[in-house]
């Protein structure tokens, strides 16, 4: 005998009429025929003998009837009155449904994935009909179903990007910026008493390039104009202070903060995501380009911020250097190396080698560097060149770094955070992002899963049906931030230069 079956549903209680507290509400009907299921009205029978209405709740809830009474995802019976809500008023999808969506894009899914999986657990038919796509000759290129049918039905998922990223992000970043700022308070205050920072607020700092291809109306392959992922990360300190020296303390842990698609990666483009931060570091540890050094230097205040050169990025530029230089290199059944004298040099860019101790021993390291090539007969030209540009600027946090040898000075463990979160978003559509806001609500997913938000979907749930309870049951107006289509062409706000600047006027930092 099957126990679902004969156990009968708990009681539970009709909503509340939003109109009339004190009144007789029962089922009245059923609405909702472009939905999965039938959704649930009611009737109001006001307490004080005003007329009758029908009303539904601020979530919409499916219709629960004998033979749908019974919930797979929970195991139990449902109560008449609880079927699962809608995620919010005009949508089609439980909030059940977009949670689970929402994870999956979090961890790199595409949007034509998401939806067409959402299509096929709810039984839903409905999709958006797209023109027939247009070849040289103004004959119709020839498409699969499975193509059509992402064209179709992508905007399901990019919608709930669109409405739900900031309900899943917002309540992480609020609490984020507040930490911070809190934080920055309290260390500014120990540096008035002259008192050591053993813990400074620390943040990292890369970019990722991101380039393709497409053809031409020729049908010829060209380059994809591409864009940039900048991408912040921050260091947490461990809480516990032992007293103990025996104990072994928790190493820092590095976590995502930001990440936002550029169409560029100069000076404008940081300070754009240094100002979105809300708070002044203590340190910025990234590679010493141009863009990062200048926006470092006009953003923060140069007493309060330093910027630690990455030293994996300057290993990088060095060796690349060498590799130009025709002699520095050997063929060995590796393949193509340095020569001995040279590759040696090169591991000893590192913290325990010495070589970043004191500001002597840095310039050490570039005078035997320099004295590696010249006795091999080698041009030091390009060497100079970097010498120039990274050795100055390394100098002056050295004293930083022999105080506090916990202060990282390289960008390796945000090279391991962008491979295991921000490649995942590229692997399979680099090239299909156009609109710069719903690309940057999609990396405020990312980097939510890394801070936990998606370990338990009842939770995220429970935080979307809140926020759409708060707000009557309606989210945002959907496609509000869609790109303009201009005739005879197409826009991406993604790859707009232009924009860069225009955001940077607005927020006052130009």
């Amino acid at each position: 005998m099957d126990d679902t079956i004969s156990q009968p549903a708990s009681w539970s209680a009709p909503p509340a009429c939003p109109d009339h507290e004190a009144s007789k509400v029962v089922r009245n009907g059923t609405y909702g025929k472009a939905t999965p299921k039938p959704r649930q009205r009611y009737l109001c029978t006001p307490a004080d003998g005003s007329k009758s209405h029908s009303f539904t709740p601020p979530l919409p809830r499916d219709h629960v009837h004998i033979g749908e009474d019974h919930c797979d995802h929970c195991d139990e019976l449902r109560g008449i009155h609880r079927g699962e809500t809608a995620v919010a008023r005009r949508h089609s999808w439980s909030t059940r449904i977009v949670a689970r969506g929402l994870e999956q894009l979090a961890n790199g899914a595409t949007y034509a994935d998401v939806s067409r999986w959402a299509i096929r657990v709810t039984g839903t038919k409905r999709t958006r009909i797209s023109p027939p796509r247009k070849k040289s000759g103004g004959r119709s290129k020839q498409s699969s179903e499975r193509s059509k049918e992402s064209r179709n039905a992508w905007h399901i998922a990019a919608d709930w990007v669109e409405a739900f990223s900031p309900v899943i992000w917002g309540p992480i970043e609020h609490e984020l910026r507040t930490s911070a700022v809190a934080k920055r308070a309290q260390l500014d205050k120990m540096k008035a008493r002259g008192e050591f920072i053993d813990r400074p607020q620390v943040i990292l700092v890369d970019d990722v390039p991101v380039r393709g291809r497409e053809l031409d109306r020729n049908r010829r392959v060209r380059r994809n104009p591409g864009y940039y992922i900048l991408v912040v990360a921050e260091l947490f300190w461990p809480d516990e202070e032992l007293d103990d020296p025996f104990l072994v303390v928790s190493p820092p842990v590095l976590k995502l903060r930001l990440a936002r698609a550029m169409a560029n990666t100069n000076a404008l483009s940081w300070r754009l995501l240094f100002d979105e931060l809300g708070y002044e570091p203590d340190y910025v540890v990234a590679d010493s380009g141009p863009g990062i050094s200048v926006a470092v230097r006009e953003h923060f205040d140069p007493k309060k911020t330093k910027l630690i050169p990455s030293l994996w990025h300057l290993a990088k530029a060095v060796e690349g250097a060498l590799a130009d230089i025709s002699g520095a290199m050997t063929v060995s059944t590796a393949g193509r190396q340095l020569i001995d004298p040279l590759n040696h040099q090169i591991r000893r860019l590192s913290r325990g080698s010495g070589v970043l101790d004191t500001k002597e021993a840095w310039k050490a390291w570039w005078d035997e560097l320099l004295e590696i090539l010249k006795s091999h007969n080698l041009p030091t030209e390009e060497i100079r060149k970097r010498r120039k540009f990274y050795e100055a600027a390394f100098a002056e946090v050295i004293p930083d770094l022999s105080h506090n040898r916990n202060l990282p000075v390289s960008t390796g463990g945000l090279e391991s955070l962008i491979a295991r979160h921000i490649s995942p978003m590229l692997a399979l559509r680099r090239t299909s992002f156009a609109n710069i806001e719903r690309t940057n609500l999609l990396f405020d997913l990312v980097a939510a899963r890394n801070h936990h938000a998606f370990d338990n979907l009842g939770d995220v749930a429970k935080l979307l049906r809140a926020d759409s309870e708060k707000h009557q049951g309606w989210s945002v107006p959907l496609r509000s931030i869609a790109d303009p289509r201009p005739n005879g062409g197409s826009y991406s706000s993604l790859r707009d230069t232009t924009l860069i600047t225009t955001l940077a006027k607005q927020r006052g930092l130009q």
